[in-house]
């Protein structure tokens, strides 16, 4: 760096010295290994050329990036592990050159060690990206649409789907949509219309839309580099509903722990419960792939017929757990910290014998009080309703299903039995359910536990004339988050109000009832994923009614408003006050 900057080097020179064909190299390595897994199969010759080149040329430049470097002591630092990666990448493409050698898991590794350096470079430069006045909400919108659109390009490659079978560009959104809104709900089936490869292609869209793309950035920046600015801490702290600044990137770096580690724990206790298939990869698969949409409450199956499938029917194993990583992911990351920080503070005050009484944040006990009721309530409902009221289908037990129901309706969009023969007062429960949905903070949508109660509990109060104000855990809850909260689910009546009505313009004179028809709304819009068998029958313009839903219920509609909406800058009135008569 000195040298170059005693030879009069402008800045803009020592920052292309420091990136050089960086970005050129991983697309070269991008699109070399999409056209490998999406169209051929087999490394084509123009793929061997492209890839061992590539690979070369690119183990050159980052070794001269690396010695330009050489006066800069934290950039070489930083280099240093893309110089070491480019000279492993150098010995395999050296290696691949005699003989026209094609081997795949060579050419895979060269494209996927160039593509991960040019990750971590644009990772590094991210700043650059956050640090300009962009709100907080349209950051999170503009992150989730990029996700969409790639997955929508990625499912439209040849060989995501099965043999003969071609996916339009509208099922391709839809899924795409579907699955980074961890909703579900499916225009195709995706055991029978999709390959291998388009379910992993399904997997991988799940897991970033379950975390976030803008939490995995920011996370790999802590990780791979020297943590986050102030000025993203901030961002981030607003992202992520942290308020404490100071466990900004403790909070991330547990969102990302809990995630995958409950994850790797579903998918063991998934495998081991598996019996009815032998062959070990197709099994480990089966288990992930369920495990990592459970804990994302996305409702992906990789079986013909979800969890009522032959292959796990009366499973009780299989239920039990993913049952258990739904509300895990549904709770919010911010619950189970505090969860697992009161745990510990517990255990050292038991050791200790001393020390201050641990104590759970308001929050967490409001979404503990309403996720418990909001189940055990709800299997209660829906047992009376599905085994006593009507003739309903079970699997592993009428408790058992009862209970299921119950979870899965809080957007996680399992199915064990076959959802068009349950009955019609189930059907409400349900919607109710469905419209509830988890926590905040958490991979859930709909209305949110913590806002309906809020809610209920303000308009208790404006009812009874109240003048102490809403007290919850001998805390008292500002009258402002009521009146927020009553707003929120006022806003959402009114939008799933407008949406049913161009629904049913939609749907007119098909034959399909108003409640299937609200189900399925009300299904994508709490990003749940259940369907009374519609999903594929719909026209093309209710598919599209159901995408935006669900992008809006995933993002959350006051985080869509409040970012579409420029907020009132004026100053105060100063108006004279005079009361309205209400009733």
């Amino acid at each position: 760096m000195d040298d170059l900057e005693g030879s009069g080097a402008s800045p803009a020179s020592v920052k292309v010295c420091r990136q050089g064909l960086h970005p050129l190299f991983a697309l070269l390595s991008a699109v070399c290994l999409l056209s490998l897994v999406g169209w051929t199969g087999t490394v084509t010759a123009w793929q061997h050329a492209v890839t061992t080149l590539t690979g070369i040329a690119f183990a050159l430049e980052r070794g001269w990036v690396f010695h330009r470097m050489r006066g800069e002591r934290s950039e070489r630092r930083r280099l240093g592990g893309h110089a070491l990666l480019a000279a492993v990448v150098l010995l395999v493409a050296l290696a691949m050159l005699p003989g026209d050698s094609r081997s795949t898991s060579g050419h895979v590794f060269i494209q996927l060690a160039v593509l991960a350096s040019g990750l971590a470079s644009a990772i590094h430069h991210q700043p650059r990206l956050t640090a300009r006045a962009f709100h907080p909400g349209l950051l999170l919108m503009l992150s989730f649409l990029a996700i969409i659109v790639a997955g929508t390009l990625l499912l439209k490659m040849p060989r995501c789907t099965v043999s003969g079978v071609s996916c339009s560009w509208l099922d391709a959104a839809f899924t795409s949509t579907s699955a980074v809104c961890v909703t579900g709900l499916a225009v195709q089936n995706t055991a029978t219309y999709f390959s291998p490869t388009g379910q992993m292609v399904i997997l991988l869209l799940i897991q970033v839309g379950g975390l976030g793309i803008m939490t995995l950035a920011f996370f790999a920046a802590v990780v791979l580099f020297e943590g986050i600015s102030l000025h993203d801490r901030l961002l981030l702290g607003r992202m992520l509903q942290e308020n404490r600044l100071a466990r900004v990137g403790q909070t991330l770096a547990f969102i990302v722990v809990l995630t995958f580690a409950c994850e790797a724990a579903g998918a063991v206790v998934l495998y081991a419960g598996l019996h009815g298939i032998a062959d070990p990869g197709e099994r480990w698969f089966h288990a992930v792939f369920h495990s990592v949409s459970a804990f994302c409450n996305a409702g992906f199956s990789t079986f013909p017929d979800g969890l009522a499938s032959r292959v796990v029917q009366g499973n009780a194993t299989w239920q039990v757990v993913v049952m258990a990583l739904i509300v895990i992911g549904g709770l919010g990351a911010l619950v189970c910290e505090d969860l697992a920080l009161w745990a510990l503070a517990r255990i050292r005050r038991r050791i200790r014998k001393e020390g201050p009484i641990p104590r759970l944040r308001i929050h967490s006990r409001l979404v503990l009080v309403a996720t418990a009721v909001l189940i055990a309530g709800g299997a209660l409902v829906i047992y009376l309703t599905e085994y006593h009221l009507w003739q309903g289908p079970e699997n592993g037990g009428h408790l058992l299903t009862a209970f299921f129901h119950s979870v899965t309706t809080r957007t996680a969009g399992f199915n064990t039995v076959s959802m068009s023969a349950i009955g019609p007062q189930t059907v409400l429960v349900m919607m109710v359910l469905m419209l509830v949905g988890g926590s905040p903070g958490g991979t859930a949508g709909g209305l949110r536990t913590t806002t309906v109660a809020v809610a209920l509990g303000h308009l208790w109060n404006q009812l009874r004339g109240s003048k102490r104000g809403m007290v919850a855990f001998n805390r008292t809850i500002p009258e402002t988050t009521g009146s927020q909260a009553l707003g929120l689910m006022v806003l959402a009546g009114i939008w799933l109000g407008a949406n049913f009505a161009v629904f049913q313009m939609f749907e007119s004179g098909r034959g399909f009832g108003d409640s299937k028809l609200m189900f399925e709304l009300i299904s994508a819009f709490a990003t749940v994923g259940l369907s009374l068998d519609l999903t594929p029958l719909l026209t093309d313009g209710s598919k599209c009614l159901l995408i935006l839903n669900m992008f809006v219920g995933r993002i959350g509609l006051l985080a869509v408003l409040a970012t579409l909406v420029p907020p009132d800058r004026r100053p105060p009135s100063g108006r004279p006050c005079e009361d309205i008569l209400l009733t």
